[in-house]
């Protein structure tokens, strides 16, 4: 009885936390009407009225990756105006952002075209991520403000999708001392972090005090690429950029199956059916019902899926995971389960 009672207040607490506790912070697919201004749909214009950025038509598509074709795109040119978009603000531990892009064309001088801005500053760029000629294709790198770029040794093709991942990481040592990561992949979404293919950096710059905006920058007309990028995830941990595998495209029902293997240790996979499309978040908590990860955050079509769970971060001990889905026809599913970690 005492069993059956913690489960229920634990049940209670997951379905009143809603997001206040998820380490995802912000998901941008760019799903609104092609040819909308973004400064229409949450983004804050910074400078330039010249080739506004547009929602375009169409979406970049990675397997495996949470925001794979969802909504729309949008195109960055090599000259023009600049944005950004306000999140959660983090000033400790870890921030990532990850994003889906496919460049046309670029300059052997390169420039950069993403980055990272304080709350406080529209000016004040931090984890900036350039693009330069390399050969046939281009190479892409990092630089903690104003400082020399770093480069990935790799060249990378043109007209092709990668998943890019760039990672700033806080440091109490100085004010000198926190460090910049750049992942790019183009294949299979690694369950644990990889090493990355630049960094980490950290520089003679002042640190950011705090991480809580992503910025749009289309740079300048001679040195700049052109280029399609879509679905943004800000987040916390490595394992929100999980794969979410489709394993059939048609379902009779809503199910939520018990994880397997279980126990397990660190990995595991847990799936989900959805008779109709909808809009599917899947967290798994402690049993005091705090979110440690959220392992899906989107729409998703009729299906089933496959979720990869890596908990190698997480200490040994039971945990609940929890899915919601609301239909297009307006019906809720909820459903819990438990899993054990062994370690």
């Amino acid at each position: 009885m005492r069993r059956l009672l913690l489960l229920i207040a634990v049940f209670f607490v997951i379905s009143t936390a809603g997001n206040l506790n998820s380490q995802v912070l912000l998901d941008e697919n760019f799903n609104y009407p092609a040819n909308d201004s973004l400064t229409a749909h949450g983004w804050t214009w910074i400078s330039s009225y010249v080739n506004t950025i547009l929602v375009a038509t169409g979406n970049l598509t990675y397997s495996g990756y949470i925001n794979s074709g969802i909504g729309n795109s949008v195109r960055l040119h090599n000259t023009g105006q600049d944005v950004y978009r306000q999140h959660d603000s983090v000033s400790n531990a870890s921030i990532y952002v990850s994003f889906l892009m496919r460049v046309d064309s670029v300059n052997a001088t390169g420039d950069y075209f993403f980055a990272l801005l304080p709350s406080t500053s529209t000016s004040n760029y931090t984890m900036r991520t350039f693009i330069k000629t390399s050969g046939g294709g281009f190479q892409i790198g990092i630089s903690k403000s104003t400082e020399a770029v770093t480069y990935a040794p790799s060249t990378y093709n043109l007209g092709t999708t990668y998943l890019v991942i760039v990672k700033y990481t806080f440091n109490t040592g100085t004010n000198q001392d926190d460090q910049l990561s750049l992942f790019v992949l183009s294949g299979s979404i690694p369950g644990s972090e990889p090493t990355p293919v630049a960094g980490p950096i950290t520089g003679t710059q002042v640190d950011s005090p705090n991480i809580s905006r992503i910025v749009l920058r289309q740079g300048t007309a001679a040195n700049a690429p052109v280029l399609d990028i879509d679905g943004f995830r800000v987040f916390r941990t490595w394992s929100n950029v999980v794969a979410v595998n489709n394993i059939s495209t048609t379902a009779e029902s809503f199910v939520l199956s018990q994880n397997y293997p279980n126990p397990f240790n660190p990995s595991t996979k847990i799936d989900f059916s959805i008779p109709e499309r909808g809009f599917v978040t899947l967290k798994v908590y402690d049993l005091l019902g705090k979110v440690k990860t959220e392992l899906v955050r989107g729409d998703y079509s009729t299906g089933s899926y496959s979720v990869d769970f890596n908990a190698a971060d997480l200490s040994s001990g039971i945990y609940v995971y929890s899915i919601e889905v609301k239909s297009e026809s307006g019906s809720v599913y909820r459903e819990t389960r438990k899993l054990s970690l062994v370690k």
